[in-house]
């Protein structure tokens, strides 16, 4: 069975790719993070590259959408201090083995579904 990597290459079919904001996906700071996001949305190799992600148990980025951070998954990441009334009811960490079922089943059935 191929992996995510074999089927598709990620790092030269990513929308990522040559887009100059490299820094973006490695930032500290939630708003760089949600531009990486952004620039994940239209990907064509997003449920790849998060499969791949996953794979590796990757530590630190945005990969396929989902920001990595201390080896955790989350949706979004927010700012220090104290969180906004308005994100009481926004869910920012994400649950590793539905991202597992999520990237299963877009990769059995090629469907480019959407993550989080």
């Amino acid at each position: 069975m191929q992996t995510a990597l074999e089927s598709r290459n990620i790092y030269t079919e990513g929308a990522c790719s040559g887009s100059g904001d490299d820094h973006l996906f490695f930032s500290e700071l939630p708003e760089e993070l949600a531009r990486a996001q952004a620039i994940c949305q239209g990907c064509s190799v997003r449920i790849e590259c998060l499969a791949d992600a996953l794979d590796r148990r990757e530590e630190w980025g945005v990969w396929g959408g989902v920001i990595f951070w201390d080896g955790e998954a989350f949706y979004r990441k927010r700012g220090r201090g104290r969180p906004r009334k308005a994100d009481a009811n926004v869910r920012f960490e994400a649950d590793l083995e539905d991202l597992w079922q999520l990237v299963s089943l877009e990769l059995m059935t090629g469907s480019g579904g959407q993550v989080a």
